[in-house]
């Protein structure tokens, strides 16, 4: 019976040594990775937009046989961008060419864009708030007709947030 005794004097002990033991001190601090994110746009054109012609050579545009339309991809940071495009020209004719065309813009995107052709200069705001990615389609019309050579219509594209 005195076995008994001393096992469990031992074992009521056991929780006070335990206890008596020194705890370790741990230090800690917080590591801090600071940043800020600017507003910014990055415009790049995909894809350049290419002039095909109507059969009676009154009119040029990217939705006509040989045609094709531009590709604008849009990165933002720092909300919805809005873009803005200045009225279509057309900077670059023969020099036989004395015509003085309509020329126009349209546009699409998945941000909601949604601009018919319009001669004017137009902006519209994304509903997507890291960029967009616009397709441009445009034309030039002259009743009395384009002379042989090369035809750029262009439009600027400014990105703002």
């Amino acid at each position: 019976m005195k076995i008994s005794l001393r096992v469990l004097a031992v074992s009521a002990m056991a929780p006070a040594i335990f206890w008596a033991t020194p705890l370790t001190v741990h230090a800690q601090t917080v590591v801090p990775f600071n940043g800020n994110v600017s507003a910014s746009c990055i415009l790049t054109v995909t894809t350049s937009g290419a002039l095909g012609m109507n059969t009676n050579a009154t009119e040029l545009g990217s939705e006509l046989t040989g045609g094709s339309a531009a590709v604008l991809n849009v990165v933002a940071t720092g909300g919805r961008p809005t873009l803005l495009f200045t009225a279509p020209s057309m900077s670059v004719k023969p020099t036989a060419y004395l015509g003085t065309p309509t020329v126009s813009l349209r546009y699409v995107s998945a941000g909601g864009a949604n601009q018919g052709y319009t001669t004017a200069a137009s902006q519209y705001q994304s509903t997507t708030p890291r960029g967009d990615t616009v397709t441009l389609n445009a034309k030039a019309v002259d009743s009395t007709g384009f002379e042989a050579g090369a035809y750029r219509v262009q439009a600027t594209a400014t990105c703002q947030q």
